[in-house]
């Protein structure tokens, strides 16, 4: 994992659609729902090497290997921890965490030998050990699961209680690589090296297209960029998904009664569409991120926007920091799109299942030629830090909202 330096703020929402909603803090900590506030970290928490969003919580985890979270944390409804709490975990878990990752409920924790630890509360916890050896593991905010793909190519589902499944990938052409898989509630998207997607799930509002369901294997879905441009990216929501293409364009598939998919037309899609409108059709788009049901499009010009329901009904609102002159609201038919302008301190977003993070993500600022080189040189050593030399990568600041 690479390092980072942050500090943060938050903005919570008055609309209580499941985000982090504060109860109970003392006077002097009390957030105003309508204003971005300071998040400060814990002290030791400087220099941050992960963060990660599950479906109400945020989880950190610094240079020492120690993980605090905040928010909603484990078995959903419970009491939400409005204060940064340390996750208490064993030395050898510290001393061999290789990377983080956060699903819906859970704190995965991957390990260097090849085991994974599954936090599903705070105390609380199941180790698998894959004697295949870890490739690849993909899991997102909205998913009760995760996938691990072995060092033998093989695709394994680890369900909500921790149940290991290999998955049929017969479909999918021996020849091709998978890239990336992007996680909906109830479905799942595979995206491979020849520009090809797959799903594998349930669909509830189209969300695997003609497919419908597919709950033994990975199967093939036709789409309408397959042959026009290169896959870069793919995002999922709670029911939908979004495709971004080398070209700079976004499509889309699933629910959309509240415009995460087109904010034209509330109906859901169970084909890709092509998701613009005029604020962006002439922007170049090279990020993506999905919440619950909203969608953030950031383009090549710095500007991010925020289409769906964790925007819905912020218009109007005031922020109390160096960003609020540069966040404008946009009313399309009964949804909002908010358009923020980002800047060299805050570049980048991360999407958690109710909450956005505005930051600053130094990987962003790094030149190609700076990139190849730490890529290659990682390559060839098992610890980012070696000798007197160590890769250090900064991230300044956060902002948080839901």
């Amino acid at each position: 994992m690479e390092q980072q330096q942050v500090n943060g703020l938050f903005l919570f929402s008055t609309n209580n659609i499941g985000g982090m909603q504060l109860y109970n803090l003392p006077e002097e900590e009390k957030i105003n729902d309508t204003k971005w506030n300071t998040l400060k970290f814990p002290e030791n928490c400087k220099i941050i090497k992960k963060i990660v969003c599950g479906a109400e919580f945020v989880a950190i985890c610094n240079e020492k290997n120690e993980i605090y979270y905040f928010g909603n944390f484990g078995n959903f409804g419970t009491s939400r921890i409005h204060f940064w709490n340390q996750l208490i975990i064993e030395s050898n878990l510290k001393n061999n965490l290789k990377n983080l990752y956060a699903s819906y409920l859970n704190l995965i924790i991957q390990l260097d030998s090849d085991n994974i630890t599954i936090f599903n509360n705070d105390t609380t916890s199941t180790t698998l050990n894959f004697n295949c050896g870890i490739k690849m593991i993909f899991t997102g905010p909205l998913s009760t699961q995760f996938i691990v793909i072995g060092k033998n190519n093989k695709v394994y589902e680890i369900s909500s209680d921790f149940k290991q499944t290999e998955i049929d990938t017969s479909e999918i052409d021996k020849n091709s690589i998978i890239k990336r898989i992007a996680f909906s509630t109830r479905a799942n998207l595979l995206v491979t090296s020849d520009n090809k997607i797959y799903g594998y799930g349930s669909s509830s509002f189209g969300e695997l297209g003609d497919l419908q369901s597919s709950l033994y294997e990975f199967e093939y879905m036709s789409t309408p960029f397959e042959k026009e441009s290169e896959i870069v990216d793919v995002k999922g929501g709670y029911y939908h998904f979004v495709v971004l293409l080398k070209s700079g364009i976004v499509y889309a598939i699933g629910y959309n009664n509240i415009g995460a998919v087109n904010v034209y037309n509330q109906n859901s899609f169970n084909h890709f569409i092509r998701l613009t409108h005029p604020l962006f059709e002439n922007e170049f788009i090279n990020r993506i991120y999905c919440s619950s049901r909203g969608t953030v499009l950031i383009t090549k010009s710095n500007y991010a926007y925020f289409i769906g329901e964790v925007v819905y009904g912020l218009t109007g609102y005031d922020c109390d920091n160096s960003i609020d002159e540069n966040i404008q609201s946009y009313k399309v038919n009964e949804n909002t799109i908010q358009k923020v302008k980002l800047s060299d301190e805050y570049n980048d977003v991360v999407a958690g299942g109710w909450h956005y993070i505005i930051y600053n993500n130094y990987n962003l600022k790094k030149s190609k030629s700076l990139q190849y080189f730490e890529k290659k040189l990682l390559n060839l050593i098992k610890e980012p830090h070696f000798s007197d030399i160590s890769i250090i990568l900064f991230v300044t600041e956060y902002y948080y909202f839901n």
